[in-house]
């Protein structure tokens, strides 16, 4: 009996934690701003594409800086990406 605790208690805390996954905000890159589906990096001098977009992305603004090279991963993950 006392397996069977601690499995309904390890399936109800990943059940807990893959829910939050999906709900929780996700982070915005530390020198651009987020407002709901768009990231907004403009002006900014960046060399290379920030890390940490959310996955939830749509619009990214990354017009005025120095970006010189894109590499395949860049953009990874970001399958809600419409607009760049």
């Amino acid at each position: 009996m006392r397996g069977v605790g601690w499995q309904t208690l390890s399936l109800s805390l990943g059940l807990v934690l893959a829910i939050l996954n999906k709900v929780a905000p996700q982070a915005c890159p530390a020198q651009c701003s987020c407002s709901g589906s768009t990231v907004d990096c403009h002006g900014l001098a960046l060399r290379s594409v920030p890390r940490n977009i959310p996955r939830s992305t749509e619009r990214l603004d990354l017009n005025g800086n120095n970006i010189t090279r894109i590499t395949k991963t860049d953009f990874a993950g970001l399958r809600h990406l419409r607009v760049l």
